[in-house]
């Protein structure tokens, strides 16, 4: 698995598209200007989530699809060594996170899970590095600040978040894109 070239693309693109829909939603539940905003709490919480699922198996098999071709392409092997530690630590940190930003929202801490997931985020890709050829530490120190920053600057945690899991995936990706051309 990896987000070199035009999977780091896709996955920056994705995440905007994700991003402006939840800002969307979230403007109109809390406006009161349309149908969504007449939803219970708990219903829109679900909805949240489910389209934050979404997302992420959308992600994740894009990611994976993308790969897999690259690999065929390449005439490598499917799943090597480092491509299999790379999965399993993927989905380990996947699996953590999750169950970490869980647990900070529904204890009432919905504030710092934006930061929180940068931060997690950030961790993954400098301990992905290892496994990786790319400049994964990298982003992983970009995703850090941008975490540092949301803490401190808690109304902007949504804008860096944003830019973040889209803008910087994009660059990303487009680096690789263009180095590997």
């Amino acid at each position: 698995m990896s987000l070199r070239g035009i999977t780091g693309i896709f996955a920056g693109i994705f995440s905007l598209i994700y991003i402006f829909g939840i800002h969307l939603l979230l403007s109109h539940y809390v406006s009161g200007s349309s149908a969504v905003s007449v939803l219970p709490i708990s219903f829109f919480e679900i909805l949240i989530f489910g389209i934050s699922f979404l997302f992420i198996l959308i992600s994740y098999f894009t990611i994976v699809l993308i790969n897999k071709r690259r690999r065929k392409k390449l005439y490598l092997r499917k799943w090597d060594f480092k491509a299999k530690k790379i999965r399993r630590n993927y989905l380990i940190h996947l699996l953590a996170g999750g169950i970490i930003l869980y647990f900070l929202m529904t204890n009432g801490l919905i504030k710092i899970a934006l930061p929180t997931s940068l931060l997690l985020y950030g961790f993954a890709g400098i301990i992905s590095n290892k496994y990786t050829y790319g400049a994964t530490a990298i982003l992983g120190i970009v995703f850090l600040t941008l975490g540092v920053l949301a803490i401190l600057f808690p109304s902007l945690a949504f804008y860096l978040w944003g830019f973040a899991f889209g803008v910087c995936h994009i660059i990303y990706g487009l680096i690789y894109y263009n180095y590997n051309r």
